[in-house]
């Protein structure tokens, strides 16, 4: 059993979700999902926000949108899903990243009052905390959040990246992603494992909250209000992310996308990018790169 580190409170993470979500709400967006263009004489690229899980009912498309997706030649994703290849990956690289290789268990790198919040979480979505117990800390954490906000509804076949992929194979559309299974999950399993252990405690911590925290989500990007999505998920301070893990899951892969960005203005075309929303939000946001680099970006 592990030494308890300094955590925060339950009622000191209520007060910054409380101020996040306040602050959210009090800016405004167009009133749509925002399309971002960036383009050359003889290149068009589109950069759309997503949301990686949706409720099915939500209806979020508009003309910009189905446009943007009629016109592409190329489809850029974050990372292929589901190819046979990268299902092998998943399995290979992404699930085995995930567990522990040295003969650790998760309760063994948990303190007993981390441990205890965490299996309360665990048990609250009817799954024994020993059965995430062979998973390092930011896999448990990971799949904690998946199942709660699955028990409340989401649902990945509904999200943006389901939806454009279905259309774009059935019109024969070419594919292309930033990045692969790997160094998705080495944005996760290279963390220092306190880091992994403070972000499942407070996932497990605030897991009630988190339905509300994405339903926010999903209200700030379906307004396209930009201010909004910073401020829950996309700021060095937010309640999304922070510290290591803002720097690791946001910042660094921004960074790593850039250039494969601007690399495909040399190719004539027309290309829809499509990348989770806090990607494109906040002062280290891939938009803000592509600024920073001196290219006009149209959009907010």
């Amino acid at each position: 059993m592990a030494e308890q580190a300094e955590r925060p409170t339950k009622a000191a993470l209520q007060l910054e979700f409380t101020a996040a979500l306040d602050a959210a709400t009090a800016t405004n967006g167009p009133g749509a999902p925002v399309i971002w263009l960036l383009s050359d004489e003889d290149t068009q690229i589109h950069i759309f926000g997503t949301v990686h899980l949706l409720r099915p009912e939500l209806q979020w498309r508009t003309d910009a949108f189905d446009a943007a997706l009629s016109e592409a030649d190329k489809i850029v994703f974050e990372v292929d899903m589901n190819s046979p290849e990268a299902q092998r990956a998943i399995a290979t690289d992404f699930l085995a990243r995930g567990m522990f290789q040295d003969g650790r268990t998760l309760k063994q790198v948990l303190s007993e009052e981390d441990e205890a919040v965490v299996s309360s979480a665990f048990d609250s979505v009817g799954v024994p905390l020993d059965a995430m117990n062979t998973f390092e800390p930011w896999m448990a954490s990971v799949n904690l959040g998946v199942m709660k906000l699955v028990a409340d509804g989401y649902d990945p076949s509904s999200g943006v990246e389901s939806v454009i992929e279905a259309e774009a194979s059935e019109a024969g559309k070419t594919f292309g992603f930033l990045e692969t299974i790997s160094q998705q999950a080495d944005a996760f399993d290279l963390l220092d494992e306190e880091d992994q252990i403070s972000m499942l405690y407070e996932s497990a911590l605030m897991l009630d909250e988190s339905p509300q925290m994405l339903d926010q989500l999903v209200d700030e990007w379906a307004d396209g209000d930009i201010a909004g999505i910073a401020s829950l998920v996309a700021s060095p301070d937010g309640v999304g992310f922070s510290g290591p893990v803002y720097e690791s899951l946001l910042v660094e892969r921004n960074r790593n996308w850039v250039p494969q960005i601007e690399a495909m203005l040399d190719e004539p075309g027309s290309v829809l990018i499509a990348v989770g929303a806090g990607h494109l939000a906040g002062p280290d946001s891939v938009i803000t790169m592509l600024r920073d680099k001196g290219y006009q970006v149209e959009g907010p």
